[in-house]
């Protein structure tokens, strides 16, 4: 999929303005339809202000997912958490799994 076309189903989803965007990105109103059908390639830096914007992911933009939103951030120590919880047997991830949600109920009450 090309990226004016996700480009143009967000913005259509989301009910924008192609002529509000294109006065916000300092882009003619024309040039911003060419890159909706992809006419014109859209610049890197115009893509960026985009996913940021709206807060969407760049692989989302480019097609590598379908999943909108950017990824999480994750610390150094989180990172260390899902490195050592992928090595886990399946059964042992379980264990974790309902350990959180005991966890997790524990602290709604």
């Amino acid at each position: 999929m090309h990226y004016g076309s996700r480009m143009k189903d967000w913005i259509t989803d989301h009910d924008l303005k192609q002529k509000a965007l294109a006065k916000e990105f300092h882009v003619t109103e024309s040039m911003m339809s060419h890159y909706m059908t992809g006419r014109n390639e859209i610049t890197v830096d115009l893509l960026v202000q985009f996913a940021r914007k709206f807060n969407l992911s760049m692989d989302y933009l480019v097609g590598l997912t379908d999943d909108p939103r950017p990824p999480m951030h994750l610390s150094q120590e989180e990172q260390s958490l899902v490195a050592s919880y992928r090595a886990l047997s399946r059964d042992q991830r379980e264990l974790v799994a309902q350990s959180i949600r005991l966890m997790q109920e524990q602290n709604q009450r």
